[in-house]
């Protein structure tokens, strides 16, 4: 089996727990072949544990340095992060794509690659093989009183309760790392899903 990971999100936590899992993957079936996409410091770390980078793993983009640009005195505001990443998950996307059409991948993995759920949800490109989505969070709330603010963070969460088609068609699953208490007990907004009852199965 030939499998394409992408260790998105931010920081080193989702790649350390990549790594674990590839571990896991080898242990039980050690012929699986893996090749990984993500952005920096991901990326050199995969690189010092040994792990075969794909060529594309270059032009993938770092979700932690548009975090970085956002940030103010050491606080991160994460709807405002979503909404600058939104243009580099665009580009994440395409680079997924192209590393899917130059590899005869069986099964693509995504660590909080949100790129690939709103790229799949406005119909930019399908996912041609099995896509496992790996989530540590539901949903976005708002950090600030702000209009502006809620409205986004009710766009993001609209964008977010649609995802719930995409994983029923059998093609793709949303595993959710962590306890059913982790998740909030609420609504994503007015109208929308309750967001535990929203999540996908927990591990």
């Amino acid at each position: 089996m030939k499998l394409l990971y992408v260790s998105g999100s931010l920081g080193l936590g989702h790649v350390t727990r990549d790594l674990a899992i590839a571990r896991a993957l080898r242990r039980r079936s050690p012929g699986i072949d893996i090749r990984w996409l993500a952005g920096e410091p991901a990326r050199s770390m995969l690189q010092q544990a040994g792990e075969q980078l794909h060529p594309q793993a270059s032009a993938y983009r770092s979700d932690t340095l548009v975090a970085e640009r956002v940030a103010r005195q050491g606080q991160l505001n994460v709807p405002a992060y979503a909404f600058k990443a939104g243009r580099e998950w665009l580009g994440n996307a395409r680079v997924i794509r192209r590393a899917l059409r130059e590899g005869s991948f069986d099964v693509l993995v995504g660590d909080e690659t949100y790129e690939i759920t709103v790229a799949q949800e406005f119909h930019l490109f399908t996912v041609p093989v099995p896509f496992v989505m790996l989530y540590d969070f539901v949903g976005l709330d708002a950090m600030t009183g702000r209009l502006a603010e809620r409205l986004g963070v009710y766009f993001w969460n609209l964008v977010w309760s649609a995802d719930r088609p995409m994983y029923a068609k059998g093609n793709s699953h949303g595993v959710f790392i962590g306890e059913p208490e982790d998740i909030p007990g609420t609504r994503f907004g007015p109208l929308l899903p309750d967001r535990r009852q929203h999540a996908p199965p927990v591990l």
